[in-house]
């Protein structure tokens, strides 16, 4: 079973899961420095199929946080950050990334153990 986390704010409540959490994170550390991305390449960088990709992509999209860009002969199907995306990625810049550490397994031993 997957996890949902959601992140509420009073604008938007966002109830992601892992690979889209990943997306966030990915294209949040990149603000403003890139406005626009292929979907090919954030599924590369963060270790999704291109059809994963493609689906968290349309989450984002129905979430408000991204939305489709013109697509590009060389790059394919792109993404750009919507205005309250980003000021939503930037309020809750702490909660993203606190989530991608914790989903990220490689960062810890199989004998560790969570305590809450």
């Amino acid at each position: 079973m997957e996890t949902i986390h959601t992140i509420e704010t009073p604008d938007l409540t966002a109830k992601l899961n892992k690979s889209e959490i990943d997306i966030i994170h990915f294209i949040d550390s990149w603000i403003p420095t890139f406005d626009r991305w292929s979907v090919t390449e954030l599924s590369q960088k963060c270790q999704l199929s291109e059809s994963d990709g493609n689906a968290c992509a349309d989450m984002l999209i129905l979430h408000g946080l991204i939305e489709n860009a013109p697509d590009c002969e060389l790059m394919g199907r792109t993404v750009r950050v919507t205005a309250d995306g980003a000021l939503w990625m930037r309020e809750n810049n702490e909660t993203i990334n606190s989530l991608h550490v914790m989903n990220d397994c490689d960062l810890f031993e199989d004998d560790e153990i969570a305590e809450s």
